[in-house]
């Protein structure tokens, strides 16, 4: 008995059985293939514009510390002591055919610097990304996975500075004893004194160094508008009686009519970092490439994070394709992961304004 298969030609019923098969086979393979290429095919959609919208979300958080804080290349997780040297002393009188002096300098303490691994996952549904008509989601998704990465570093630095940490010499990093602490609010005569205090310490051997204020951190606009009369404008303004308020100037520094406070820090040298909590309080850091106050490691310098994406590894019963989620929930999972640590290294680098 003959049987007519699907092209008209005479075929016996296992052969249109089979013939037949093929044909779904074939059909299920394009209907997978192009339900993977239109959202959440790996290749094309997702891992073409991960690594710049990760970056693009860090660096949205705008982080301040890289101009405060020192930042440092480890290349393990071992712990790594970060020292210093003391000041170079010797200079002696040689004369004529006399012997030139030795030279000699000693070692600071300094603190550990131990990284760790900090992350998350996140996983999306299928028929989320389904739903998602614009591939929003989809594209977000690294963007805000990076900028949360982003300010967990950042307030990771800023909850060991506001706990004013110990030092390497066992003291706190700021205080009376040492000199540069103050509760007075930022004014004139608060950031002359922080500024001149700065300038005139001594290094654990007892030699004179003089440091240069680099940054005046504020945390919010009103501090940073202040902090910028203070030290561009030209004039010192009309002679007023000192309240003790933030921006109010005294008797003394008010005569004449220059500004002797103009110039004296760098034109960029006011910083606002919105993580900080206390609108009043104020902090003044040497440039962290010279005296560093706090440091950052990251694994290998790399200070962006890694962003990846779980491979699920399903691919179709009925011939070729890959289903982009996972096999067990139908989701699309991502995971950012960063290497870091913080530490607080030497307190000369550091002056506190921690208004009352």
């Amino acid at each position: 008995m003959k049987t007519y298969g699907l092209y008209g030609r005479p075929i016996h019923l296992f052969e249109a059985y089979e013939e037949w098969r093929e044909s779904r086979v074939q059909e299920a393979a394009e209907m997978g293939l192009t339900e993977a290429d239109s959202k959440a095919d790996f290749p094309n959609y997702l891992f073409g514009p991960i690594s710049y919208t990760l970056w693009q979300g860090y660096t949205r958080v705008q982080p301040q510390y890289q101009r405060y804080a020192r930042t440092e290349n480890l290349t393990d997780f071992r712990e790594r002591r970060i020292r210093g040297l003391n000041a170079l002393k010797g200079i002696g009188y040689v004369g004529d055919h006399g012997e030139y002096p030795q030279m000699r300098r000693t070692e600071r303490g300094g603190p550990s610097l131990i990284l760790d691994t900090y992350g998350g996952v996140y996983a999306i549904t299928r028929q989320a990304v389904i739903n998602d008509d614009s591939g929003e989601l989809l594209n977000r998704n690294p963007d805000e996975m990076g900028y949360a990465m982003g300010i967990f570093v950042a307030e990771t630095l800023i909850a060991l500075v506001e706990s004013n940490p110990l030092a390497y010499d066992g003291a706190t990093m700021s205080n009376n004893t040492r000199g540069n602490h103050t509760t007075n609010a930022l004014s004139e005569d608060s950031l002359a004194d922080a500024l001149s205090f700065m300038e005139n310490q001594f290094d654990d051997s007892g030699f004179r160094i003089v440091i240069r204020a680099a940054n005046l951190v504020v945390k919010n606009a009103r501090m940073q508008l202040i902090a910028n009369r203070i030290l561009r404008s030209q004039e010192a303004g009309t002679q007023v009686q000192w309240s003790g308020g933030a921006g109010a100037g005294t008797t003394i520094m008010d005569k004449g009519t220059l500004n002797p406070l103009a110039g004296i820090l760098p034109d960029d040298g006011v910083i606002r970092e919105p993580f900080f909590n206390d609108s009043n309080d104020w902090r003044l850091f040497a440039d962290p490439g010279d005296v560093p106050a706090f440091a950052l490691g990251f694994l290998n310098g790399q200070e962006e994070p890694f962003v990846g994406l779980l491979n699920p590894q399903v691919r179709a019963a009925l011939g070729p394709g890959v289903d982009p989620y996972t096999f067990e929930f139908d989701t699309i999972d991502f995971k950012v992961r960063h290497d870091f640590g913080v530490a607080a290294v030497d307190f000369r680098g550091f002056y506190w304004g921690q208004v009352a």
